[in-house]
């Protein structure tokens, strides 16, 4: 099965290689990743990211009820996603958003 590569902004969590196609709630879940999930139901922001320009242009995009809550959420920022709600299809540049 093809592999995707997630990394982060932040340079002290080393890049984790993933199946395509696996949900950011599995792949990143535990100590080897700087998001954080809550609910993992797409209510809670927990897990708000900024995707880099181009992972945000190649990743599937948010269905009606993530929609709803980035508009709320953040509004200026066309990049953010709720990590509990993508799946890994291409390779991903990460930015944890939640805790600022």
């Amino acid at each position: 099965m093809a592999k995707v590569i997630l990394t982060f902004e932040d340079a002290a969590f080393a890049p984790v290689e993933v199946e395509k196609g696996a949900r950011l709630t599995d792949a990143l879940d535990g100590p080897h990743s700087p998001v954080f999930f809550g609910c993992r139901s797409g209510n809670c922001g927990t897990c708000l990211i900024e995707l880099d320009e181009a992972s945000s242009k190649l990743a599937p995009p948010p269905d009606d009820l993530e929609k709803e809550y980035l508009e709320f959420a953040t509004p200026t920022n066309p990049r953010a996603r709720l990590a509990c709600q993508l799946t890994a299809e291409v390779d991903m540049k990460l930015k944890y958003l939640a805790t600022e």
